[in-house]
């Protein structure tokens, strides 16, 4: 009877560590959309948010590498007028395939969105 406590217990961890991951990466990746829509806010043209954006989620998801390898950065500045908003969607690829025995697929894909308003009184540059 003990022996079959063993297998049961391991597979219990395993779905333990696979739920933390991925936990881990939904709050990074959240995290990273908030940091990048928050500085493609402060940009002065459609051109400097999209690169304010990435370096933001970048900065934000530096030494994240084994929980979102690798990650994709999208900021959607199509509505930057005054009063507009800006968008960050960023997407993380977490590994699940070293957790053997818990039939989880090689990979998952996580995704965050988040959006910002810009300031309506403050002057923005034509693209």
């Amino acid at each position: 009877m003990a022996l079959s406590y063993v297998p049961l217990m391991v597979l219990a961890a395993l779905a333990v560590v696979a739920c933390l991951r991925l936990a881990s990466a939904a709050i990074d990746v959240n995290s990273a959309a908030a940091a990048a829509a928050r500085q493609a806010s402060l940009a002065h043209t459609p051109g400097e948010a999209r690169a304010a954006g990435a370096d933001g989620a970048s900065a934000t998801l530096a030494g994240r590498a084994f929980t979102c390898q690798p990650s994709n950065v999208t900021v959607d500045a199509g509505a930057f007028v005054p009063g507009g908003q800006v968008s960050a969607t960023v997407a993380c690829t977490v590994r699940l395939e070293d957790l053997y025995g818990l039939g989880l697929p090689g990979t998952i894909t996580i995704r965050g969105t988040s959006h910002q308003p810009l300031d309506t009184y403050r002057g923005t540059t034509a693209p």
